[in-house]
């Protein structure tokens, strides 16, 4: 029987600032992997998948590495940037327009596309 590969999971972008800050605050202190284990109750192996954003903590282990560092569990926990709100509403258009488009009939486009000339003018005379 052939070996099963694990399916490697996306981590949220928050597992990822996490990694990189624990990875920085670690080196910071100029400490190993093997000793903030220790100091945490956790395996080296383990502090190296943190670190890679390979797993999430809970908020128990964030609390002991944030111990073991010398820190805070709020400075372990990067706040993500906020989104710009003008990119967000781009991105909603341009995936409502895509699924228009993918099913929209004659008549829905002839609709359509003068809403999207009297846009683009608008657009044109701001920009």
């Amino acid at each position: 029987m052939a070996k099963r590969r694990k399916k490697r999971v996306e981590q949220d972008e928050a597992v990822r600032l996490f990694a990189a800050r624990l990875k920085e605050v670690r080196n910071d202190r100029g400490m190993s992997q093997l000793e903030l284990g220790r100091r945490a109750n956790v395996t080296a192996s383990y502090v190296w998948r943190l670190e890679n954003a390979g797993a999430s903590p809970g908020i128990d282990l964030v609390a002991r590495l944030a111990a073991a560092l010398g820190t805070t569990t709020h400075d372990l926990l990067p706040a993500q940037p906020p989104e710009d709100p003008s990119a967000v509403a781009r991105e909603q258009a341009r995936r409502l327009f895509e699924s228009v488009m993918q099913k929209a009939d004659a008549h829905a486009l002839a609709v359509l596309n003068p809403l999207l000339a009297m846009f683009l003018e608008s657009a044109g005379k701001r920009g």
